[in-house]
């Protein structure tokens, strides 16, 4: 059920959209700049392109900031369909349906230009596993944004190697692979609701969180940890949900628009990944935070000790989750293949 406040904020919202044909309301969890994150510059594409490719039909609505709530209530107003879509990162779609937890597997998503590639709707395996998302829960994902990948931050204690990370407390989302990596190595996995982040951060609830350079910046936990490892242990995939039933029931001109507009968004947030981080590393330093880059062989060092137990996990747990894996790690060569096969 929706609070009074989030009702209130809607409405005061939805008003001036009377005459439109058609409101989308999307709950969202990052912040309204969207230069913040590539996920916020995705929101921004998506309503301006929307509204344009409908002529003004259809109104879109983003409720930044976690105004709705987390981003797994989020979700769960999408599939009850008080809202009509939400953003949010992979991890937390597994809630709903754990196959797609694949996506937060540690060292499992070579580099950006291969996320760019499998996470869209025209990849043939994508295509597979949002038809059964759609059909058995009722959500769907109308776009992906492939963001950067998640690094480590700590307040005391850089961690250089895998070697560092027990005894350190780590937060983590409330996603299984998450933990099981970082227990695994040693460290205390410490799921912390993502609006309690930096205050646990500040007063030493946990010792460090991992997330992409971009979100370290703009959720300012510079403020509160001193160091940075680039681990590049998960690449973090997002991703804009929408309710299914409410979608079907859209004239298809205007779904056919929706889904255009969807497509430039996604481009919009893999385009500006890259280039976030090149900028908030630079950014960072300047504040005065240590960014260490590990080693290839560090690098090695870091997928032994975190990658076995999430993928034990996922595929013990996960119904077909060993299967899932084998497509997704196939599809995964099939893409470096092509890509290796490119002449220039």
């Amino acid at each position: 059920m929706l609070k009074p406040a989030m009702i209130a904020a809607m409405a005061m919202v939805a008003t001036p959209a009377l005459a439109q044909d058609h409101v989308m309301r999307i709950a969202s969890g990052t912040p309204a700049d969207p230069m913040a994150l590539p996920a916020s510059a995705s929101l921004a594409i998506f309503e301006q392109k929307v509204e344009l490719y409908t002529d003004g039909k259809v109104d879109v609505q983003i409720f930044p900031d976690g105004q709705l709530g987390d981003q797994l209530s989020g979700l769960q107003q999408v599939k009850s369909g008080e809202v009509q879509g939400s953003e949010l990162a992979m991890g937390v779609m597994g809630n709903l349906y754990p196959k797609i937890t694949f996506t937060d597997l540690p060292y499992i998503m070579p580099d950006m230009a291969v996320a760019q590639k499998l996470y869209t709707r025209s990849n043939p395996l994508m295509k597979e596993i949002l038809t059964e998302l759609e059909d058995t829960t009722g959500v769907g994902i109308l776009f992906f944004t492939p963001q950067a990948y998640r690094q480590i931050s700590t307040s005391e204690k850089q961690i250089k190697t895998a070697a560092d990370l027990p005894g350190v407390k780590m937060r983590t989302m409330q996603v299984r692979p998450h933990i099981e990596m970082f227990n695994a190595a040693g460290a205390q996995a410490t799921p912390v609701p993502w609006l309690e982040v930096y205050t646990s951060l500040q007063t030493g609830v946990v010792d460090g969180q991992e997330n992409p350079l971009a979100t370290i910046r703009s959720s300012n936990f510079h403020e509160v940890q001193k160091y940075i490892t680039l681990s590049q242990h998960v690449h973090l995939v997002g991703a804009v949900t929408y309710n299914v039933e409410w979608f079907e029931g859209l004239p298809e001109d205007i779904q056919t628009a929706i889904m255009k507009a969807g497509e430039e968004a996604s481009v919009g947030a893999m385009a500006l990944a890259p280039l976030k981080d090149i900028i908030d590393a630079q950014w960072l330093t300047e504040q005065g935070v240590e960014i260490y880059t590990p080693t290839a062989e560090e690098i090695v060092g870091f997928k032994t000790a975190l990658q076995p137990a999430a993928f034990a996990w996922f595929e013990e747990n996960v119904d077909g989750g060993a299967e899932v894996l084998e497509k997704v790690q196939a599809e995964i060569d099939r893409i470096q293949s092509d890509f290796n096969g490119l002449v220039y």
